[in-house]
Parts: structure tokens; sequence; C-alpha cells
């Protein structure tokens, strides 16, 4: 097996260009999340948990519409000129921010253009290396890489967005992000595709062929489910977990870019990991063996009141994070049709959101009946729990994955 070094220095100059775009794009995606748009809610303006259920709430509603939007663009228009629409909807959306961010309806507002601007962004990461490659092996290469630099931003963003709160206005992040999209377009000019799908191979361009495609596939279809059991039992986490930091760990706004940070340095640690695996590996089973790690570092991380326990929970999960990530991805390009993959990669983002909003309603009513801390600490084992049931409920298919995963070997299946 090559080299950890050996598989960062042998990219492409095209996945190099790639992992540069996501990088800039997303930075300022998560300062202005964690610190613009949940941080003025809770410490500016005083928001409760209904009104950060609600913006969280809207954002993921938004980020599906993106996801849709988003996909249906690439598969009709190729990333390019994706790209380009994904930098100026984060750059409306900065701008929205600095007029509007001095009240809550404002905010709200304003969440959802973020949401949609995210969600048209979002399919960059998912789909983007498929058009570089169908080789699995290669996909195995290009998409931990994508994911630490991604991961990375989870460092980068917060901690940047946690000095600028420490000087500015938490609105003022928002400028930061668009900054950097715009950044983004420099590798951006000379990204070209490597493959492009097949001329009338696009089914008409029609907003059903994802969800086609994934009712289609066996591996698509378990794909969904592993991951909208995940994200279900995740969705308490956005609305409540300022304010865990505030009514809970006692700590302000700055310390949900310090541990947030903390998160991204173990995703990059997992991220790394996931390159170092072998082949027969990288399949369904492990997947599901890494969320259950991500559940076991979020029981860790709100369990206590404690500031450097949490840190430790953050760095777990994280780790977790950073394997299930470019995991779950490079399955997904492995087994979509090219033609369709912005489709697929939309269905896939839908499901994963629409599991969060069931838990967006129920967390302020479970928070209120049994308070922050606990409310997250059942959802924490929601996860745990919900990936050992999908290790039982979902074997044969599991196994059936792993062994059409081998046989595929390095082809890949979307060519």
């Amino acid at each position: 097996m090559r080299t950890l070094f050996d598989k960062l220095i042998s990219l492409s100059p095209m996945a190099k260009r790639l992992v540069a775009m996501r990088f800039l794009a997303h930075v300022g995606m998560l300062a202005s999340y964690f610190i613009g748009i949940l941080g003025t809610l809770t410490y500016s303006l005083g928001g409760d948990a209904l009104s950060t259920t609600f913006s969280v709430g809207l954002i993921n509603l938004a980020i599906v519409g993106g996801n849709f939007v988003g996909g249906a663009v690439l598969d009709a228009w190729g990333p390019r000129r994706h790209f380009a629409i994904s930098v100026a909807l984060t750059c409306v959306s900065a701008a929205l921010f600095q007029v509007f961010s001095s009240s809550v309806a404002g905010i709200l507002m304003c969440s959802a253009v973020f949401g949609l601007a995210w969600g048209v962004e979002d399919i960059v990461a998912r789909s983007y290396p498929a058009y570089l490659t169908g080789d699995a092996e290669e996909l195995a290469c290009i998409n931990p890489v994508l994911s630490a630099a991604t991961n990375l931003t989870v460092v980068v963003g917060p901690l940047v967005g946690g000095m600028v709160t420490m000087i500015f206005e938490p609105q003022v992040v928002f400028l930061f992000g668009a900054a950097c999209a715009l950044l983004g377009l420099v590798p951006a000019a000379g990204f070209h595709p490597q493959r492009m799908p097949e001329q009338g191979s696009d089914g008409g361009n029609s907003l059903t062929a994802g969800f086609r495609a994934v009712a289609a596939s066996s591996s698509l279809s378990l794909l969904l489910a592993i991951g909208f059991m995940a994200y279900f039992g995740y969705g308490a986490f956005d609305p409540l977990e300022s304010l865990y930091y505030r009514d809970v760990l006692h700590v302000g706004p700055e310390w949900m870019g310090w541990l947030s940070s903390a998160s991204g340095v173990g995703a990059i640690a997992g991220s790394l990991l996931l390159m170092r695996l072998p082949g027969r590996r990288t399949n369904m089973r492990s997947l599901l063996w890494a969320l259950f790690g991500m559940g076991a570092g979020c029981l860790v991380y709100v369990g206590t009141s404690s500031v450097v326990v949490a840190l430790a929970g953050q760095i777990m999960l994280g780790f977790a994070f950073g394997v299930i990530g470019p995991l779950q991805t490079m399955l997904v390009q492995v087994h979509a049709p090219l033609s369709a993959l912005g489709r697929v990669s939309a269905v896939m983002g839908c499901g994963y959101s629409a599991a969060g909003v069931v838990p967006l309603l129920m967390a302020p009513v479970l928070a209120g009946l049994i308070g922050v801390q606990e409310t997250l600490v059942l959802a924490s084992a929601l996860v745990t729990v919900s990936s050992l049931a999908a290790m039982v409920l979902f074997r044969g298919r599991i196994d059936r994955s792993v062994d059409e995963e081998r046989r595929m070997g390095g082809s890949g299946s979307n060519a």
C-alpha cells in the first residue's frame, strides 16, 4: 500500500485545484454559521431555544432547496458554472446579514438565504471528484484529502470567527466568508472536468432522476437509510448547542469557535486515517462503525459540565466524522451514474437534512421538560444505538454491498 505521503503528492493538478476551491468556499461558511448566526441569536439578541430552533430549521430547509438547485445546475451546466453560482449566492447572503441582522426576524430571513447558498456549495464536495475520475481507488484518495481540507475549515473558520467576535459584532464574520468565496474563483479559473456524462444520458435532466437512481440501487438506498438514522438522532444539537455552552458549560460565544475547531482537528485526523485503510475496508460496514464512534464521542461531549471533557468529546466525534464524510461520499460517487450525480447528491443531502427536521421540532419541548443537557445526551445515545441497530437490521444488505464493492475493485460504476 502506498504511504500517506505518496497519496498526498499523487493528486492530479485538477484535484489540487478542487481542494483549494472547496477550502476557500467553505471556510467562511463555518465561521458564519457557528458565530454569525447562532452566536448573534444567542448572545447579541438573547435568543432562546425556540428562536435558535426556528433558525436552524429554516437553514436546513433552505439547504435542501439549495441541494436540489445546485444538483440540477451541476448536471445541466457542469462544475465551472455551478461553482460561480455558488460563490455569487454566498456573497449575496453576506451582504444581507450586514443589513438585516439587528433583529431576530432579520436573522431568520437571512438564515434562509444562507442555507440556500450552503446547499448549492455543498454539492462541490459531494460530486466534483467524480468529474475527475471514475476509478474507485483514485476516488478513495481524492475524497479523504478533500474531506481533510473541509475539516480544516472547521478549525480555521470558527477560530477566525471567534477572533472577529472579540473585536467586532458577530455579523462581520459574513464578510470574511464572502472574501474567502471570492478567492475560490482563483483556483476555479483553471479547473476543468476530466470526464463528462455521455450526451443524452441525463434522463431528460429531470429532477426525479436522482430519486430514480437511488431507488434503483440497493447500495445507494442503504447509504440514504444509514445517513437518515444518524442525522435524525443528531438533529437536536444545532438549536441547543449554543444554549449548552451558555447555560451548562458557562462559557462565552468565543468558546463555540474554540471547541468547534477541536472537532475539526479530530476530523482532519480521521480523514487522514481513512487514506491509510486498505481498499477492502472502505465499505458500508466501516461506515457504520464510524457512526457508532461518532455517537460515543457525542456522549462524552455533552455528558458533563466540564469544558475539558467537552473538548475531548469534540475531538472524538470529529475524528469519527472525518472518516464518515469522505467514506460516505466516495461510496455515493462510485455507485451513482455521473449523468445524475448532482441530483443523487441532492437526494442524499435532502434525506440527511430532512432527518433533522423532526428533532428540531421536538428539541425545544424536550429541553423545557428535561433540560438542555439531558436532551443532548438522549440525542447522542440515539446516534450510538442507531448504528448498532443498522448492523443488525440491515446485515444481509450490508454483506451484499461489501461483496459488491470487492467485485468492483478499482473499476468504479459511474464511468
